[in-house]
């Protein structure tokens, strides 16, 4: 019997335990009995955390014994600044004694550090291992740190870190360089660039690696005078140099075939070849050749500095020839309005001129006047072909315009007006005085003569 009451005693117990463990615990049973408890003794190291019993803070830090506890499952939580939080679940029997054990881990930083440039060393807290940037840190404490970041040829940049928790932090930094940067350019670019007297490379270009002080640009390209420029450096100074160049003036020689043909440069006359022109600025330029009796010729050029060039012009001619011959002489020429001079009188005749020659009358019709005062001459029109020599021979109609008074007395009737036909050497002369009717004074008889309306 008492083995039978044992047994159900034990049954009984488990019962219980197995109510309290799945329904969060059993205040009371067999009309009012006594509650069970349980007791938990929970240690971490390091010691001194925080302990949270579902979700509510116990009063005393670890190492601490719970007491009181109802059975069932259970939330312990474990915080300690700088250190990583713990959960654990536990489950608690009735009546049990247990122990819960946490190691908390360090609480490390996420730091990712990068440079301008790349590839900077990272010392931390003075220690170096040789971990160049970029670099993700995943082993950092929380904390404040000194980060220090060296690289050749920028000064070290001093950074501090502050970590508080596990948020990513991101650290960049662009290093300032420990010399000077020139950036050099130049219109027209290509040009070579001597630093302090040594070749550093054609424009435009970047010199870097510059030590402090004092420093002499020389920039030099075919063709332009040279640019120089003194510069005052101090480490981490970038400093743009531009050289606006200037040219170096051009000069050209003109020649054609034939000579003392007209040069026009951009429609400007420039004088009678052989033309020589300085101090032309390099570019574009028009020429232009012309003379009488040949093709004009025109073309381009281009200048480049400091060049001296030379252009020659061969002519095509493209013209002929008039010869004239007047009855009377001394009838002016006139050649499209273009005066070509004056008939002269012939020695054998002198009622008819030495022929008159008229060169370099370009290919085509033209038109021959002629002009003497007292004579008529209707225009005509000559075709002249290249090389080909024209001869006219051109009659003026004389006109009756009186123009000569010879008086041989003091009356009226002693003064005799017409046209002053000739003059002889002894004195005497011949006066159309009506058309067609001719009288010669004598020398002899002849107090005056002059033209009319002289006063006598």
């Amino acid at each position: 019997m008492s083995t039978r009451i044992q047994r159900n005693h034990g049954l009984l117990l488990w019962i219980v335990a197995a109510l309290l463990a799945v329904g969060g615990g059993v205040r009371s049973f067999g009309g009012g009995g006594a509650l069970l408890r349980v007791t938990c003794q929970v240690t971490n190291q390091p010691t001194g955390a925080q302990i949270f019993l579902d979700g509510l803070q116990q009063p005393d830090v670890t190492p601490q014994t719970l007491q009181n506890i109802d059975p069932g499952q259970h939330l312990l939580e474990i915080r300690k600044d700088g250190c990583q939080t713990q959960r654990r679940t536990v489950a608690l029997m009735a009546g049990e004694k247990t122990t819960a054990e946490f190691k908390l881990e360090p609480l490390k930083g996420l730091v990712l550090i990068q440079t301008t440039p790349p590839g900077a060393e990272v010392d931390v807290d003075g220690n170096s291992s040789n971990r160049k940037t970029p670099l993700l840190l995943t082993d950092l404490s929380v904390g404040d740190h000194i980060v220090v970041l060296r690289t050749e040829g920028y000064q070290p940049r001093k950074l501090a870190l502050a970590i508080n928790n596990r948020t990513p932090i991101k650290l960049a930094s662009d290093l300032t360089s420990d010399s000077a940067t020139l950036k050099v350019s130049s219109e027209p670019a290509g040009a070579s660039v001597l630093l302090n007297g040594a070749t550093r490379g054609t424009t435009p270009c970047t010199l870097d690696r510059i030590p402090s002080g004092t420093v002499e640009v020389e920039i030099n390209l075919k063709g332009y005078a040279t640019h120089r420029s003194q510069i005052v450096l101090k480490a981490g100074d970038v400093v743009e140099v531009p050289a606006p160049l200037k040219a170096i003036p051009s000069g050209l020689t003109v020649h054609s075939i034939p000579e003392k043909a007209r040069i026009y440069v951009n429609n400007q006359f420039r004088g009678e070849t052989p033309v020589v022109m300085t101090n032309l600025p390099p570019g574009e330029y028009r020429l232009r050749a012309e003379k009488r009796g040949y093709e004009s010729d025109a073309r381009n050029i281009t200048l480049k500095p400091e060049e001296q060039s030379t252009e020659e012009f061969r002519l095509q001619h493209n013209s002929g020839g008039l010869v004239v011959i007047t009855e009377p002489p001394g009838a002016k020429v006139f050649v499209d309005d273009d005066e070509a001079g004056t008939t002269e009188a012939s020695a054998g005749n002198p009622q008819v001129s030495e022929p008159l020659r008229v060169n370099y009358i370009s290919r085509g019709d033209h038109l021959l006047r002629l002009v003497k005062p007292g004579y008529a001459h209707s225009p005509v029109k000559i075709t002249i072909d290249t090389d080909n020599l024209v001869t006219r021979t051109e009659r003026m109609k004389r006109l009756f315009i009186p123009d000569t008074i010879v008086r041989t007395g003091p009356t009226a009737e002693e003064s005799h007006t017409g046209v002053l036909i000739r003059k002889y050497p002894n004195g005497s002369v011949q006066l159309e005085e009506r058309p067609g009717i001719v009288k010669t004074f004598e020398a002899a008889d002849i107090k005056s003569i002059g033209p009319i309306g002289e006063k006598k």
